[in-house]
C-alpha cells in the first residue's frame, strides 16, 4: 500500500515540471493505459500496479491543472471596464485609503464564473463579508514577478482559487444585499472588529494572527524579530496550532472524565479524547478561515485520529503517507508551497527519530530532542529558501511553543468566549494573555542580539540540498549505524564558499521584473551596484523586498551592494530604497538631486568614471541642468571588454539628443535598457541609431495603464534591428558581458515557468 501511495504522489508531482499541460485526449489515453496495467496487476503481474499508480497520479494532476486554467479570466476581458456582481469573501483589509478584498460567486458581464477575484478599492465604504455588490472593475489574469528567489505569486493566487486581480473604477457602486450574518467569515469579521475596538498596534495584530489567522497587520519590524528568532511559524496557523488545539481538547476530555461528566464505561478515554480534540481543532480551523495550511493540518489530524476512532492498527508511516496523499489530491499545487514541505518533512523526521522509542520522563528526551530534530532537518531547507537560520532557534522554540500554543491561545479563546457573556471579564482574560505576549516579544527582541545565524547555503542547488539532507539523516539516525561522522562531509557544500563565476574584466547585468518600475543589478568579480530599486506598493510591500533582496541573497555572484544609484526621484524608481538600506546599510547612495533625500547621498553627475575588476563604469551627463526631473536622471554606462550596457532612467528624447551631441559613437552599447519604460516620448530614432543596441530591455508592468511600451517605440527599435525583451514577457533578464561574444540573455519566465505561470504570448 505504501509504495502504491508513493507512486501516486510521484505521478501527481510530475505535472509541476511541465511548462504546458498535455492535451486532454493524451491524459485520457494515460488513464486507459493505467487501467490496463491495473487489470494486468490483478491477474499476474502485480508489479504493474506501481507504474499504473504513477500514470493515474499524472493524469489526475493534468486534469486538475486544466480545470484551474480553464477558470481563468478570458484574455479578451483583460484591462477593459467590466460589470461585476459578486459577494465579499473572507476578511477585507483596509489600508491607507483603500480596501483590498476577495470576491466570490462571480457574475462578469452577465456570465457566471467559478473562483474568486482579488480587488483593490480606493475610497471604499465599509465592506463586510457576505455583502453582494455591483461594481465596475478592470481585471487581468493573475500575474506576479518572475525572478530567481521571488515568491511564485501566480501559483499562490491559483491555489487560492483567484482567477483575476484588478481594481474598482465605480463612482456609484451598488450594494445589492447583505446575507452574510450566518457565514463564518462574518463572525470572524465581527471578532476582528471587536479586537480592533479594544486593542491597537502589535497586540491587536498578534491577537488577530493567533485567533483568526490574519497576520497582515503585523509590522515589518515585528516580522523581522520572528524571522530572526525562528518563531514565525507560531504566527501562522498551521499544523502546530491545529495539533496543539487538539491536545488541549484531549486534556479537556480527560478533565470531563475526571469530573464524571463522561463515564468511561460508555466511551474509552482515547476515543473521547480523539473526538473532542478533533472538534477543538475543527473550530480553530474555521476561526482561521479554513486557510490552506489549516486545511492541510486538519487532514493530517483527521487521518491520525481516525485510526484511534475506528480502532485501526496502522503504522504511523502509513498514516503519514495517507495524509500526504489526501492533501495533494485535494490540492495538487501544494507541492509549490514551502509550508507543505516543511510540515511533512518535520513530521517525517519526528516519526523517524522516535519510532520504537520507549516512553520516557526525561526532560531532554521529551522536550529538547524534538526541537533539535526539527531544527536539524529544516535548517538546510530554510537556508536554501534564503530564510535566516538561528542556532538558538531550538532553545527559543522550546519555551515559545508551549507558551504561545498551550497558554496564550487557549486564554485568548477563553477571553473571546467570556466576552460574549460578560465583556469586562473576557477583556480581563485577554489582557492577561496580552501581558504574557508582551513579555514574550520583549524576550525575543532581546534574544535577537544573541542569535547566531548559520551561514547561508553557499551553492543553493539541488546537489547541495541532497547532500545536506543525507547529512541530516545521518545525524538523526540511531547510533547503531555508526555513520554520523559522515554527516560533516555532507555539509561541506553548505560551508565552503561558492566559486565566483565572474572573471576579471567580466560583468553580469540583471534587469529585474518589478512591474511598472525599474531595478537593475550590475556585478563584477568583487563588487555590486544596484541601479534603481523599483516601486513601493504599500507601507509593507516593495519591489526591492520582493525581488531585489531575494536575488542578492540567492545569487552566488551577488553580495552586499557597494553602491546604490537612484536615477531620479520618481517612486517607481526609488520606492524600495529604504527597504534595501535596512538590509544593506553600508551601501553608498548616488542620486541625481540631493535635496530629495533625508540621508547622506552623493551626486551621480559629480562621479564621472571608475573601474571595478577591470570593468569601466561612468555616468553620462546631459550637460546643463534640465528642467524635467526625468531628464536629470543618472545615465550609467558599463563597459566590459567589447560589450557595453546603457542604463537611461526616464530621460526623454530631448535629453537623448544632448547625449548624442556630447558622446557620439561612445554611446554604442550592445544592451540598452530603454528609457521611461518604453514611453513614446523617449527612444528617438537618432539616439537609437547612435547606440545600435543588439538587445533592448524594457521594464514595464503587465497590461499597465500607460500602454508601455509604446507601439511607436517598438517600431523605432525594429528599424535598428534590436531584439526587444519586455520584463512582463521574459521575467528577470540576465546579461553576461566581457566574453568573446555576447551570449543570449537568461530570461527567468521563459526558463522556469510552470504550467500555471502566465505565458509570454498571453
Amino acid at each position: 500500500m505504501r509504495l502504491s501511495l508513493i507512486c501516486l504522489v510521484l505521478g501527481l508531482s510530475l505535472t509541476l515540471f511541465l511548462p504546458e499541460l498535455p492535451a486532454r485526449w493524451l491524459l485520457w489515453l494515460t488513464v486507459l493505459v493505467a487501467l490496463s496495467l491495473t487489470v494486468a496487476a490483478g491477474f499476474r503481474f502485480r508489479v504493474f500496479i506501481f507504474p499504473a499508480m504513477v500514470l493515474l497520479g499524472f493524469s489526475y494532476g493534468g486534469f486538475h491543472g486544466h480545470t484551474l486554467m480553464d477558470r481563468l479570466l478570458p484574455s479578451d476581458l483583460e484591462s477593459i471596464n467590466l460589470h461585476l456582481s459578486a459577494e465579499v469573501d473572507e476578511l477585507p483589509l483596509r489600508r491607507e485609503g483603500y480596501t483590498s478584498m476577495l470576491m466570490r460567486d462571480l457574475v462578469i458581464e452577465g456570465q457566471s464564473y467559478q473562483g474568486r477575484v482579488r480587488l483593490s478599492w480606493h475610497g471604499a465604504p465599509e465592506v463586510k463579508p457576505g455583502q453582494r455588490w455591483n461594481l465596475t472593475v478592470r481585471l487581468k489574469r493573475p500575474s506576479g514577478f518572475s525572478s530567481p528567489g521571488a515568491m511564485d505569486y501566480e501559483g499562490w493566487l491559483l491555489r487560492q482559487q483567484v482567477i483575476a486581480t484588478g481594481y474598482v473604477r465605480d463612482d456609484n457602486p451598488q450594494l445589492l444585499g447583505d446575507g452574510g450574518w450566518m457565514r463564518v467569515d462574518r463572525w470572524r469579521w465581527q471578532l476582528a472588529q471587536f479586537i480592533e475596538s479594544h486593542y491597537a498596534g502589535d497586540r491587536a495584530a498578534i491577537y488577530k494572527a493567533l485567533l483568526l489567522g490574519d497576520k497582515r497587520d503585523i509590522s515589518p519590524r515585528l516580522w523581522d524579530t520572528f524571522n530572526q528568532t525562528g518563531t514565525t511559524h507560531l504566527l501562522v496557523i498551521s499544523g502546530l496550532h491545529i495539533g496543539l488545539m487538539a491536545l488541549v481538547g484531549w486534556w479537556f476530555a480527560r478533565l470531563l472524565v475526571l469530573l464524571g461528566v463522561i463515564p468511561l464505561e460508555i466511551r474509552p478515554l482515547p476515543k473521547v479524547g480523539a473526538l473532542i480534540g478533533l472538534c477543538f481543532a475543527l473550530v480553530y480551523a474555521f476561526m482561521a478561515g479554513f486557510s490552506i495550511p489549516a486545511q492541510r493540518a486538519l487532514v493530517m489530524l483527521v487521518v491520525a485520529l481516525g485510526g484511534i476512532l475506528l480502532d485501526l492498527k496502522i503504522k504511523s508511516s502509513t498514516l503519514l503517507l495517507l495524509a500526504l496523499t489526501v492533501v495533494v489530491l485535494l490540492d495538487p499545487l501544494a507541492f509549490i508551497s514551502n509550508g507543505f514541505w516543511y510540515s511533512f518533512i518535520a513530521v517525517s523526521a519526528l516519526l523517524y527519530v522516535f519510532s520504537g522509542a520507549q516512553s520516557t520522563h526525561r526532560v531532554c528526551e521529551r522536550f529538547v530532542r524534538p526541537q533539535v530534530t526539527v531544527f536539524v532537518v529544516l535548517a538546510p531547507l530554510l537556508a536554501l529558501n534564503l530564510q535566516p537560520v538561528s542556532a538558538l532557534s531550538p532553545l527559543v522554540n522550546l519555551v515559545s511553543i508551549p507558551l504561545v500554543g498551550l497558554l496564550v491561545v487557549p486564554l485568548l479563546f477563553a477571553g473571546v468566549a467570556l466576552s460574549v457573556v460578560l465583556t469586562s471579564l473576557g477583556l480581563l482574560v485577554m489582557d492577561f494573555a496580552g501581558v504574557i505576549l508582551d513579555v514574550w516579544v520583549s524576550a525575543l527582541q532581546w534574544s535577537e542580539g544573541l542569535t547566531i545565524d548559520l551561514p547561508p547555503l553557499a551553492v543553493p542547488n539541488g546537489l547541495a540540498l541532497i547532500l545536506a539532507m543525507v547529512g541530516v539523516v545521518l545525524l538523526l539516525t540511531h547510533s547503531g549505524l555508526g555513520f554520523r561522522w559522515l554527516a560533516l562531509a555532507c555539509f561541506l557544500p553548505w560551508l565552503v564558499p561558492a566559486n565566483d563565476p565572474l572573471s576579471e574584466g567580466m560583468a553580469e547585468v540583471t534587469v529585474f521584473d518589478v512591474g511598472q518600475g525599474q531595478a537593475a543589478l550590475v556585478c563584477t568579480r568583487n563588487h555590486c551596484l544596484v541601479y534603481d530599486t523599483g516601486d513601493r506598493f504599500s507601507e509593507r510591500f516593495t519591489a526591492a523586498g520582493a525581488v531585489v533582496i531575494p536575488y542578492l541573497r540567492h545569487h552566488p555572484a551577488a553580495s552586499s551592494p557597494d553602491m546604490i544609484v537612484i536615477s531620479h526621484n520618481d517612486r517607481d524608481h526609488r520606492g524600495g530604497l529604504d527597504t534595501l538600506l535596512d538590509v544593506f546599510p553600508f551601501s553608498q547612495v548616488y542620486v541625481s538631486e540631493a535635496d530629495d533625500y533625508p540621508l547622506p547621498v552623493y551626486l551621480c553627475h559629480d562621479q564621472k568614471e571608475w573601474f571595478w575588476d577591470g570593468v569601466r563604469f561612468r555616468f553620462l551627463s546631459t550637460g546643463s541642468r534640465m528642467s524635467s526631473r526625468n531628464d536629470r536622471s543618472c545615465v550609467l554606462q558599463i563597459q566590459a571588454g567589447k560589450h557595453a550596457v546603457l542604463l537611461t532612467g526616464d530621460i526623454s528624447a530631448r535629453a537623448e539628443q544632448r547625449l548624442v551631441r556630447r558622446y557620439g559613437d561612445e554611446l554604442v552599447s550592445q544592451v540598452l535598457v530603454v528609457a521611461h519604460h518604453g514611453s513614446a516620448g523617449s527612444s528617438g530614432n537618432a539616439f537609437l541609431s547612435q547606440v545600435k543596441p543588439t538587445y533592448a530591455s524594457i521594464s514595464a508592468g503587465y497590461r499597465n495603464r500607460f500602454g508601455h511600451p509604446s507601439p511607436r517605440v517598438r517600431e523605432r527599435l525594429g528599424l535598428v534591428e534590436a531584439e526587444i525583451l519586455e520584463t512582463p514577457l521574459t521575467g528577470t533578464q540576465v546579461f553576461q558581458l566581457g566574453g568573446e561574444s555576447l551570449p543570449p540573455p537568461y530570461c527567468h519566465r521563459l526558463q522556469k515557468a510552470g504550467y500555471w505561470s502566465r505565458k509570454p504570448l498571453s
